[in-house]
């Protein structure tokens, strides 16, 4: 996998960037937030996606950590393809995302080309739960699949709730654990605050 792509800008278009990296060029279709980030002839850091198909392979790029792990859980939705995904995060970024499956709204949701009626509603009962308690986590930010994991573990296996468990695994983030070491840590943490 493609984690993240360090270069020179070379050509912008209208969904993507093409990014050179010492003499090989990658085509990194982005959000409208990270479009606007990138400038023709200046370095750049994008993390990505990548989409392998039969027929292609895609990179989709995102000016933070945040943004890529919100398109991957739209990827987790039904009739969600990267395209639409991309499209939804380029109308609405991560924390008006969230905003609008907190609040259950359908119509901000359905403001975005290509998403109906029920892909929007679809999009909310899917994501409303992985999201979880939104407004106990600062920023209101969506959990990696490893964080997804250790909230698991601590709420059902440790018997912690996710307003108290969550804002831990927020703070741990910086350190990039994987999920069984998050967990530990995130038991030492918990067990100060008891």
């Amino acid at each position: 996998m493609i984690d993240s792509v360090a270069g020179d800008v070379i050509r912008k278009g209208s969904d993507h960037i093409v990014v050179d990296t010492d003499g090989i060029a990658y085509r990194i279709f982005c959000t409208a937030t990270t479009l606007h980030e990138c400038r023709e002839g200046h370095s750049t850091l994008v993390y990505t996606h990548l989409i392998v198909r039969d027929d292609a392979m895609q990179l989709f790029g995102f000016s933070s950590l945040e943004e890529r792990e919100t398109f991957r859980q739209l990827l987790t939705v039904g009739q969600i393809g990267p395209k639409l995904a991309l499209q939804v995060l380029s109308a609405l970024p991560t924390n008006a995302l969230v905003e609008a499956i907190r609040t259950n709204s359908v119509e901000r949701l359905t403001s975005v080309k290509g998403v109906g009626r029920k892909t929007a509603e679809r999009i909310l009962v899917e994501l409303r739960d992985k999201i979880g308690d939104a407004t106990a986590a600062p920023g209101g930010f969506l959990l990696t699949q490893d964080e997804e994991t250790a909230l698991r573990a601590l709420t059902q296996a440790f018997g912690f709730s996710p307003r108290e468990a969550r804002p831990i695994l927020e703070r741990l983030r910086s350190e990039n654990l994987p999920a069984d070491r998050l967990v530990r840590r995130a038991l030492e943490l918990l067990g100060q605050t008891r």
